[in-house]
């Protein structure tokens, strides 16, 4: 079981000073090397390698500012009376997995409580087994046939129409939860203002050593909670208790600023397409008048903030007088045409045609008079407060990324709503156990960041504080590593093979500005950690260079990204596409340490410090990068069947 750590004055004071020397040094380092240790013979690889220490001297801030605060939670008195609705989501993992999720929330210890299984795969078989164990059955229904169906996010959503308790506690199909999972959660609640409350996820099925770097305490201990003192921890989809008004409240805040920025984008078109328009009659003139007119006072309310069904009502009036427009002229047509009928007999009826189409229009009036009753469809259908192209008008669970839980987050903070991160583990799931699963897993939650960045900038997001941007950024911000550590993996292999160094000299000066500012950096990290073992998220850190670029450019390329369901059993491929780029790196590297090593034997090199700093240099990153070519290859023990544990 997971520990919780307590949070002393003395610890706080001394990760502060810690954190302000790292600072001091960090800052003395960067600027020394951009004004006195740059090589200006080659810039090409001085400059890329500063501006990628400047990126580790910043992610070292946003760090340190993180762990400025770290509130202590304790469990508060429940309420007495909560009602409660379970969320287990689903889409293709095993009965007996759900079966045995199903059962543990059943066990849950509260009296007000259904539990819900959301089956994505609407599967008649998953229905059998939740009425079998009494719980509720939700999948999607015909609505949603054609309609985008935005994953977890969706399924969630689509629960929360059908459902209604005043609180959720969502649990995904492999996170066991304990039976004291509300009891110690409800009690924050008593903050009116409070949207979440996320607790751990544990795996308790790590192998011997975390393999594949799937031990998640740092960031579900340190990290969060150090979000938490800036409120800005992460809903992070599972294992979090919601209270459904925040989640309702801002479903309906996304659905007006979507629909306002619909109706302005599409009065926008209109007003453009409107002034192509021409009438070749005075009744036509009119109608589009009076349809110019009618988009002129719809964006104007819109500028004023007016109801959204006000803007659309202007629309939908300016359309219906334009259309008695021209029906009043048609009726005058008409009236023309039987006039002369009368006038002059059946024996003139071969004319009649001839009368009604050319009395007052000519065939391209009457095609002018098409274009302005289209026109007017048209109109009707932009200014559409149905959202006809969605199956759930209202979605409270944020949908512009495939890391829904993030994104939801950061709306609810930016909507005013507050958050608490709690650390005791109180429900146990299952972690990838091979590589080539957790490497997706990781793919998604990287891309599904960028998304977030993308499509919704918290440094740009009105309603967030200056703190909880830079919170929500630090995350980002993680994920543009690759790019950066590209350039500290290639530097070594670099000076191997051309002897070239980014520095202008390894001088005593570069050594006494470097060595301590490495050295308090990675002291501070362990004390912020509190003996959290963390080497093995360096190691990934580093390792993880391609999927992160990859995961960018995937982002910026505008490719649609897909939600990939995270595998619950072991796969059991050992694709070495998988790892060339880190064995191509270490290759590389242990080649170029041969090669510039029998260059100095042989007396053609004579920078034996500027050797040795990078035979470390090389070394360091052959270790960091093998833990994926180790991962690859590795074999769980014969009699692994790790069970989650019980609560005592």
């Amino acid at each position: 079981m997971a520990k919780r750590y307590e949070h002393s004055k003395t610890y706080q004071l001394i990760v502060r000073i810690i954190g302000i020397l790292t600072i001091a040094f960090g800052l003395n380092y960067i600027v020394w090397r951009y004004a006195h240790s740059l090589n200006t013979r080659a810039l090409w690889f001085a400059i890329p390698m500063v501006i990628a220490e400047t990126y580790g001297i910043i992610d070292m801030l946003l760090f340190v500012l993180m762990s400025w605060r770290q509130p202590e939670r304790k469990p508060l008195p429940a309420p007495d009376k909560a009602t409660v609705d379970i969320f287990i989501t689903t889409y293709n993992e095993p009965e007996a997995l759900i079966e045995k999720t199903a059962r543990a929330a059943l066990n849950i210890d509260w009296p007000d409580k259904e539990v819900y299984i959301l089956d994505d795969g609407n599967r008649e078989s998953m229905r059998k087994l939740a009425t079998n164990l009494g719980c509720g059955y939700i999948s999607r229904g015909r609505e949603w046939d054609g309609k985008p169906r935005h994953a977890k996010a969706g399924n969630i959503n689509n629960a929360l129409l059908q459902t209604s308790g005043e609180f959720i506690l969502i649990l995904d199909a492999d996170q066991i939860p304990m039976p004291s999972i509300l009891k110690k959660t409800l009690g924050f609640f008593a903050d009116p203002k409070l949207a979440f409350v996320q607790t751990p996820q544990y795996f308790y099925n790590l192998p011997p050593g975390d393999p594949f770097g799937n031990e998640a305490s740092l960031f579900y201990g340190p990290i969060q909670e150090g979000k938490d003192g800036w409120n800005a921890s992460y809903f992070c989809g599972s294992n979090a208790v919601l209270r459904r008004e925040a989640l309702m409240q801002l479903g309906i805040r996304e659905y007006v600023q979507t629909m306002e920025a619909r109706e302005r984008d599409a009065l926008k078109l209109l007003a453009g397409k409107a002034k192509k328009l021409v009438g070749h009659d005075p009744q036509s003139n009119a109608a589009m008048r009076q349809l110019q007119s009618g988009i002129e006072e719809a964006q104007h309310a819109l500028d004023n903030h007016a109801p959204l069904s006000q803007v659309s009502d202007l629309v939908q009036q300016a359309v219906s007088k334009a259309e008695l427009l021209l029906s009043k002229s048609d009726l005058a047509d008409i009236a023309d045409a039987l006039k002369g009928l009368a006038l002059q007999g059946d024996a003139e009826a071969s004319g009649v045609y001839d009368h009604v189409v050319g009395s007052t229009d000519s065939l391209a009036q009457a095609t002018t008079r098409e274009d302005i009753s289209n026109f007017s469809k048209e109109m009707l259908e932009r200014i559409n407060l149905a959202r006809s192209d969605e199956a759930v008008p209202v979605q409270a669970l944020a949908t512009l990324s495939i890391t829904e839980d993030m994104a939801t987050a950061m709306r609810l903070h930016a909507s005013g709503w507050n958050s608490v991160f709690y650390p005791e583990v109180l429900a146990y799931g299952l972690a990838p156990e091979d590589l080539g699963t957790a490497l997706k897993q990781r793919l998604r939650w990287a891309q599904g960041t960028i998304q977030v960045f993308v499509r919704d900038n918290p440094l740009t997001k009105k309603g967030l504080t200056p703190a909880q941007r830079l919170m929500y950024f630090s995350t980002i911000y993680s994920y543009l590593s690759g790019f950066f550590n590209i350039v500290l993996l290639l530097a070594p292999i670099i000076y191997f093979f051309t002897g070239i160094a980014p520095v202008a000299s390894w001088s005593w000066d570069f050594f006494a500005r470097f060595i301590p500012f490495f050295v308090l950096n990675k002291f501070f990290f362990r004390i912020v950690a509190r003996g959290i073992p963390v080497w093995r998220g360096e190691q990934y850190n580093l390792a993880m260079f391609s999927l992160d670029i990859r995961a960018v450019l995937s982002v910026l390329s505008g490719r649609k990204l897909s939600f990939i369901v995270t595998p619950k059993e072991r796969q059991d491929s050992k694709d070495f596409r998988l790892v060339w780029p880190q064995v191509l790196i270490i290759g590389l590297t242990v080649v170029g340490a041969i090669y510039a090593v029998a260059n100095y034997l042989l007396g053609n090199s004579a920078e034996l410090v500027g050797l040795l700093v990078n035979l470390f240099w090389g070394a360091y990153n052959v270790v960091m990068l093998s833990v994926v070519v180790r991962a690859l290859y590795y074999q769980l023990p014969k009699d692994w069947n790790p069970e989650p544990p019980v609560e005592s």
